[in-house]
């Protein structure tokens, strides 16, 4: 009787070294050495090669004038029939490092006449920073060819923002979204010898 209290005494002892064992590595995973979330990219090949050097920079400018294409309804079917659309107007400052002015968003309608502006005073768009205009569903003076007019510019040669419309409705079953990126009318382009010479600084 005694040795089978022995051996019992044995296996518990071992279970409960057992279980506190993984206590701790649960507890550990939580930490600062914890692995990321599983998820789809466990499945690609482990990367043996060292990432690049970040290469020539593209273009760099310190202003533009941007032409960003709207609509306020579109039609379907025929010319009768029409469907009318939210628009949101999306400018992004690419630059970690330099904050870039707007001091135009001014609104268009399909006639090229002016509708309104968003901007009474110029104003900052901080690094990395976003903001956003938007033309309600109901507000159809755009017409089909709406367009904003934008113009931005900064101290410091920057990679130029991204600058988009987003049009949508809920109107159908299924519902109907899409963008219209920005082009450029003018800018003030940095000379190959001054993109050579600007380095951002490192944060």
């Amino acid at each position: 009787m005694n040795g089978i209290l022995a051996r019992f005494s044995v296996l518990l002892l071992s279970l409960l070294l057992v279980g506190g064992a993984a206590s701790a590595c649960k507890s550990g995973s939580s930490g600062e050495n914890a692995q990321p979330p599983a998820s789809q990219l466990d499945s690609l090949s482990m990367a043996s090669t060292p990432p690049p050097g970040e290469g020539a920079a593209p273009k760099l400018v310190r202003s533009q004038t941007l032409y960003v294409p709207a609509y306020s309804h579109i039609y379907y079917r025929d010319a009768q029939r029409s469907m009318n659309l939210a628009t949101t107007l999306s400018i992004r400052n690419t630059s970690p490092e330099t904050p870039i002015v707007l001091s135009t968003i001014d609104y268009y309608d399909s006639s090229g006449d002016y509708v309104r502006a968003y901007l009474d005073t110029a104003r900052v768009l901080g690094p990395l920073a976003s903001t956003h205009v938007v033309v309600e569903v109901d507000d159809i003076r755009g017409g089909v060819g709406a367009n904003f007019i934008v113009r931005w510019h900064a101290d410091a040669p920057i990679h130029p923002p991204v600058v988009e419309t987003v049009m949508i409705t809920t109107q159908s079953t299924q519902g109907i979204s899409f963008r219209s990126p920005a082009r450029v009318l003018h800018e003030d382009r940095v000379s190959t010898s001054d993109t050579l010479s600007f380095r951002p600084p490192r944060p």
